[in-house]
């Protein structure tokens, strides 16, 4: 649906609308869900620490020899909140393990995100403005917010599928989530967003099906951050953009979108807070990967299969999973980027291992000669029928064996699926500490979970902040 009329100004009420929110009027259940979502953040970001991106992303940024008021998390430098954000952002992407919002447009195509990269960077502008807890959560809602209602309002055809990178819609969630943090008026916000709306497309090749996955994957949303940031600034010094960036004459609605953007749903919301809605990965890989994975994982395990005696193995899983991860470019994967959108490699790496984790990702394992042979021996299909649509997380494994036995499961609910089987609080915690305890003691990581927990009690997020140093 176009919005023709030039006196409705998008930008303006998506600024007014983030400036109004407040604490006291979020759902306790939203409360918590924003800090299951910084717990589950912090631990895959914590995770990071040492990564090959992350370690090239330091020293460039230690060789700027700039001092500023925000954390790099691990190192404890502090630096400017744009750089803060960029290299917070990378690690918190670096494992592909923080958490996903999306839903089905049409059969066969989803809308898929990962709205938690919006909080390394609520971190790093948050600490420079010595903003509290409780702002920082409800920072964290407006993030998840907005990036849910973008999703949803673009309705025939996906980002993606016209040949950009969901994640641009960062350049009209960013602006917003910045602008309120640092204290910017309704008109200033909404130049900081023409700002930011009316530059850095992100091309679909960053994280698409016949393409190998790099390291600039990591710091799609984060650099995006950093330019918010930056353009936060300018704007509150009375710099000025294109206010009607989303909706006006050669915007991104009518030259990216071709009039598709629906601005009744962009504005008004689905009537509870999307974050509510949000998912967590029990496993370290693509999102939608739980379904066959969890069928592997239980054939392998209950039917104590021998890698070395498997003749071939079948999975089925929805469209978008068997094309995203099942293109041939991506079947004998030599980086991180790449094997966690491999249906082949993770597929192998259950059968051998009998868990997909972090320790998974590894030069050897990706040179390991049983599961190079058993990636030759996987085979994906699309099974439109049964996992498109209510099932879009399900997925099956046949795995036959070489003196003919078959082993068939199906999993169409897997650990994750936040309508039929989330997450639990010990599950995410166990999860964070399984991340943190990389890095740092178990003492340091419960005080960190505690205070998660309990952040709406902190007056300035730079005391937090200090904790994230290991």
């Amino acid at each position: 649906m176009s919005n023709p009329e030039n006196k409705v100004n998008v930008a303006k009420k998506l600024a007014e609308f983030s400036l109004s929110l407040n604490y006291d009027q979020l759902p306790e259940k939203t409360i918590h869900e924003a800090k299951r979502a910084l717990l589950d953040t912090l631990g895959v970001t914590f995770a990071a620490k040492g990564a090959d991106a992350v370690r090239i992303m330091w020293k460039v940024l230690d060789g700027f020899n700039v001092e500023g008021n925000a954390t790099i998390i691990g190192s404890g430098k502090k630096t400017l909140p744009q750089y803060a954000a960029m290299a917070n952002g990378c690690m918190t992407r670096y494992w592909d393990y923080n958490d996903g919002y999306g839903f089905p447009i049409s059969k066969g195509v989803v809308a898929a995100s990962h709205p938690s990269e919006i909080i390394p960077i609520a971190l790093a502008a948050g600490e420079a403005e010595k903003i509290s807890g409780k702002e920082l959560l409800v920072d964290i809602v407006l993030g998840y917010e907005l990036s849910g209602r973008i999703l949803r309002s673009i309705e025939k055809k996906s980002l993606e599928t016209r040949g950009w990178n969901m994640d641009t819609r960062g350049n009209y969630v960013c602006p917003l989530v910045c602008g309120r943090i640092m204290n910017l008026s309704v008109e200033q916000m909404e130049n900081a967003l023409g700002i930011a709306g009316s530059r850095d497309m992100i091309l679909g090749i960053l994280d698409t099906a016949g393409e190998v996955n790099t390291m600039a994957k990591n710091i799609r949303h984060a650099y995006t951050g950093h330019n918010s940031i930056l353009f936060a600034m300018l704007a509150k010094e009375g710099f000025t953009g294109p206010v009607r960036a989303l909706e006006g004459e050669k915007g991104f609605n009518e030259t990216v979108l071709q009039g598709d953007m629906n601005f009744d749903i962009l504005l008004e919301g689905l009537g509870h807070f999307i974050i509510d809605d949000a998912e967590y990965k029990p496993l370290v890989a693509s999102r939608t990967a739980g379904g066959h994975l969890f069928s592997t994982l239980t054939n392998a395990i209950e039917n104590d299969i021998d890698p070395t005696q498997v003749e071939r193995v079948d999975i089925y899983a929805s469209t978008r999973v068997s094309e995203h991860t099942g293109n041939p470019s991506k079947k004998y994967p030599y980086n991180k980027e790449s094997a966690d959108h491999s249906i082949y490699f993770l597929t192998a790496v259950a059968l051998v291992d009998r868990t997909v984790g972090l320790s998974q990702y590894t030069t050897e394992k990706y040179n390991d000669p049983l599961i190079k042979e058993l990636i030759g021996r996987v085979n994906v299909h699309a099974a439109p029928d049964v996992f498109d649509m209510h099932h879009k997380a399900g997925g099956r494994s046949v795995v036959t064996m070489k003196d003919g036995t078959v082993y068939d499961t199906t999993v169409l609910e897997p650990v994750g699926d936040n309508t039929t089987n989330p997450m639990t609080d010990k599950q995410m915690e166990d999860k964070f500490f399984d991340c943190a305890c990389r890095v740092m003691s178990m003492e340091q990581a419960q005080k960190i979970r505690d205070a998660v927990w309990n952040i709406d009690s902190f007056e300035d997020i730079g005391e937090f902040m200090k904790m994230l140093v290991f």
